[in-house]
């Protein structure tokens, strides 16, 4: 995981600044700006900076970019590594990610996780009727979070008694690591440190078993097979856990935000549950829950007139690439009727999401659940907060009321 701060706003140790606050809450005008430039360099956090969806979508797709420096060129990185999640799928070049993601694969292929649908209807099925006699229920906690929690801490085989426990700590580390007013490096380090304290007592009950999940297989690959070491262990697991509910539960939130925002949406959403699946497309692109990625120039590359160098740093906008009018009409606009060209929001290449599926499956199923409330309503909906965090996307809370 790279660790670096807002996207060329110096920040200040107070607070954030008035515009700094306006980008966080609303990050899409200034995206609109950047995008006036193919490629921008920023000289004082030592990297490049990709705003249009052509351009994301190429670098995604081009073997010239990476994930980590060639050897002799670290010295043209924008920040010093840090090895949190150094031999997850996330930050792995070929042949090690290719190794790896192999393994994963099997788990998350489409078959399998298409039959998963029964088991996240029942699970939203009753977080709903827990909620639904009382009229209000805060969306992220009480329902967006449980739901792919839940599913992943099932794949991964996570007992019960710890997920909540689990759920915290995976919460901590992307605050403590990215959020730019929070980040902590002593405080995320040690947020790690007890994470993988935790892991190995769990690696060691596994071990004991023969359980069927998806720890239980890696740790298997580990010692029998070779395909792991011990390291890469800890940091695929930490790594599924968060990317398998942190995004899906800001895409939620944040698509429940778009309809409140768009009442005409709502209502043909509403009265049209078949259009779940074209609208989820719409939430991702409207509004991602991830924002940024970034890339490593693994040789020179020329873009418009100006030359990336080897191991310089490309950060990818894919909020700005979502809504480039180039590629969509009324960009800006909510449309859950749009005839789509699919979203950069789950990335692309040999990184794209493995758990894209999945995270639409439940993101569909939870909004039909919710939209059966009559007269959904959010409560606090200008007066939402977003964290100062520029790779993730999703409001702190989002005040749920309907009527009984």
């Amino acid at each position: 995981m790279w660790d670096y701060s807002f996207c060329g706003v110096e920040m200040a140790e107070t607070g954030l600044s008035d515009i700094e606050r306006q980008f966080f809450h609303n990050p899409y005008p200034f995206l609109a700006a950047a995008r006036q430039q193919r490629l921008t360099w920023d000289d004082a956090l030592g990297f490049w900076r990709v705003s249009r969806f052509a351009d994301v979508d190429a670098i995604l797709k081009d073997q010239r970019f990476g994930k980590k420096p060639p050897p002799g060129t670290e010295a043209r990185a924008p920040m010093a590594r840090v090895d949190r999640f150094d031999r997850g799928i996330l930050n792995l070049d070929p042949p090690d990610h290719t190794r790896i993601r192999g393994l994963l694969v099997k788990t998350f292929n489409a078959k399998r996780i298409e039959a998963m649908r029964r088991v996240i209807q029942d699970l939203v099925n009753g977080l709903i009727n827990k909620h639904r006699s009382a009229g209000h229920m805060e969306l992220k906690q009480d329902y967006a979070h449980p739901i792919p929690a839940t599913i992943i801490s099932d794949m991964l085989g996570i007992p019960e008694k710890d997920r909540d426990y689990f759920s915290r700590l995976s919460h901590d580390v992307i605050r403590y690591g990215n959020d730019v007013l929070d980040a902590d490096d002593q405080k995320a380090d040690a947020v790690i440190a007890e994470f993988d304290d935790y892991l190995g007592v769990l690696f060691e009950n596994k071990r004991a078993s023969d359980a069927d999940d998806l720890t239980t297989a890696l740790i298997r690959a580990r010692d029998e097979d070779g395909f792991l070491d011990e390291e890469e262990l800890r940091h695929n697991i930490r790594l599924l856990f968060i990317a398998g509910h942190e995004t899906t539960v800001n895409l939620i939130c944040n698509a429940v935000v778009a309809l409140a925002n768009h009442p005409a949406e709502m209502a043909k959403l509403t009265s049209d549950p078949g259009l779940t699946p074209q609208a989820v497309e719409e939430f991702l692109r409207f509004d991602s829950s991830v924002q940024q990625l970034p890339r490593v120039a693994q040789a020179d590359v020329e873009m418009d007139g100006q030359t990336i160098l080897a191991g310089q740093m490309v950060v990818l906008m894919l909020g700005s690439a979502n809504h480039d009018p180039d590629v969509y009409d009324d960009a800006d606009t909510l449309d859950i009727s749009r005839t789509f060209t699919r979203a950069k929001s789950f990335g692309g290449g040999a990184h794209f999401c493995l758990g894209a599926q999945l995270a639409r499956i439940e993101t569909e199923i939870a909004l039909n659940v919710l939209l059966t409330l009559d007269n959904l309503h959010v409560e606090n909906l200008n007066e939402l907060h977003y964290p100062p965090n520029p790779f993730f996307r999703g409001p702190e809370a989002v005040n749920l009321t309907w009527s009984t």
